[in-house]
């Protein structure tokens, strides 16, 4: 099984250690995460589903909102994820 990381209980998102494609099986935190979508490493990786609008955790602290709403076990990046709310 491919590997993740998920360092704070509070995370909405773990990290791939390990590229990932469609199907695979993924170990995060002591759960077992199917990816719904190819992640290369060190992507992120939603741990639930992740509706528009929400904060997303990683490392127990915010790093944006979902500008759509993100399945569990999809790729976590830059066209589904804005940090800038957090810079105004």
């Amino acid at each position: 099984m491919k590997r993740g990381m998920k360092i704070d209980p509070k995370d909405t998102v773990g990290v791939v250690l390990d590229d990932i494609v469609v199907g695979e099986s993924l170990g995060v935190g002591g759960e077992t995460i199917v990816a719904t979508s190819d992640i290369t490493m060190p992507h992120k990786i939603a741990l639930q589903d992740i509706t528009i609008g929400q904060e997303i955790l990683k490392y127990g602290e915010v790093i944006g909102y979902a500008t759509q709403n993100i399945g569990k076990g999809e790729h976590v990046h830059v066209h589904n994820l804005d940090s800038e709310k957090l810079m105004k």
